[in-house]
């Protein structure tokens, strides 16, 4: 007796513990084919049946468009693994204008979304982060929504969740994904919430700092999804000013001062016109960033809403890649280009139907 009751305890340990070991920290071919689906359903809603069959998940929740016209919904499989997948731009003014508004803003500070609801937001450590303004704010007005629905889940014992998105809805989901492992970090969540993130052609998100805090972070638990072929993981443009090295790389201007002093006065001269024609083109660049994708696409914006606080906006523009990539080379496909290689649609590499195709067959 004593024997079979030490079995059962065993096994229901065993039980215990498999439940609560569901998300591993490795990519999953099919963890990556759901998100592709899911995108595709958060566009247009695929049947019950059909998404059952696809995926393996229901949808359990869809939210109303949000802030700059974004949406997300949640689904759980049988195994009560749930994902949080947010939807990619659609066409609608406030959608586009949220890609534009491109100016850079501190990844930790507050900003005030409507005339009840000032959000103070931590999405790095590192005070030289910054992130991009328009899907930052999205990602805000979202997370008012998704938190509570995320505590309920939590409430009942839940521990395992994938973000997910494409395209722009890939951007917003790692800034989603910052912020709950800043709030994890200062327990405000869980410490044995697993959050495994997929953004599937993801622009980029942040500048180099905020990519080092992210990727520090998250390790092995966040992937972004990339065809080679596709444009809008290169966006936004980047500039990269001599002031966004180091302090103490030699480009920076202290340690610049100090080489142009020991130089005799001629040489001096004609070393410092270099460093300016190096150092004011990405000065003026991105001043002129913070002007026409900062300001004035904020005006727009807050034609639509008026009770948005403008944010303020950091002289940088180093827009970088963020979390471990996982590449899918379609140029070197011939059979993929011969099905996907349409000249006169911009958009043929970057949608879910190329990278479905890409992810089943390389990886």
């Amino acid at each position: 007796m004593k024997k079979l009751s030490a079995l059962i305890i065993s096994l229901l340990s065993l039980s215990h513990f498999c439940n609560a070991q569901l998300l591993s920290p490795q990519y999953d071919k099919q963890e990556i084919l759901n998100s592709i689906e899911l995108a595709t359903d958060l566009h247009k809603a695929y049947p019950k049946d059909s998404l059952k069959d696809l995926t393996n998940y229901e949808r359990i929740y869809s939210s109303k468009d949000i802030g700059l016209t974004n949406k997300w919904s949640l689904y759980k499989n049988e195994k009560a693994i749930h994902e949080i997948a947010i939807r990619g731009s659609v066409n609608k003014g406030l959608s586009w204008m949220a890609n534009y508004y491109a100016a850079m803003i501190p990844s930790t500070d507050s900003i005030k979304l409507d005339a009840n609801t000032t959000v103070h937001y931590k999405l790095s450590e590192d005070s030289r982060a910054g992130v991009h303004a328009g899907w930052t704010i999205a990602s805000l007005y979202l997370m008012q929504d998704i938190k509570p629905k995320l505590d309920s889940l939590l409430s009942h014992g839940h521990r395992d969740i994938i973000i997910s998105g494409h395209s722009q809805g890939a951007a917003i989901a790692i800034l989603l994904t910052a912020n709950l492992y800043q709030q994890q970090k200062d327990n405000k969540l869980p410490k044995d919430l697993r959050i495994k993130t997929y953004a599937i052609a993801a622009p980029k998100p942040g500048n180099l700092y905020f990519s080092y805090q992210y990727e520090a972070l998250t390790r092995q638990w966040s992937y972004t999804v990339i065809n080679t072929l596709d444009w809008v993981p290169e966006v936004p443009p980047t500039t990269q000013m001599l002031s966004d090295f180091n302090a103490i790389s030699p480009f920076s201007d202290k340690e610049t001062a100090k080489m142009f002093k020991g130089i005799s006065w001629p040489k001096r001269w004609f070393a410092q016109g270099i460093f300016k024609g190096l150092k004011n083109p990405t000065k003026k660049s991105v001043k002129k960033y913070n002007k026409y994708l900062g300001g004035f696409i904020f005006k727009q914006i807050h034609k639509d809403l008026p009770e948005l606080q403008e944010p303020k906006y950091l002289q940088n523009a180093n827009y970088h890649r963020v979390s471990n990539p996982i590449i899918l080379n379609g140029i070197q496909d011939k059979e993929y280009m011969k099905a996907f290689n349409e000249v006169e649609s911009i958009m043929t590499h970057h949608n879910p139907p190329a990278y479905k195709y890409l992810t089943n067959k390389q990886l």
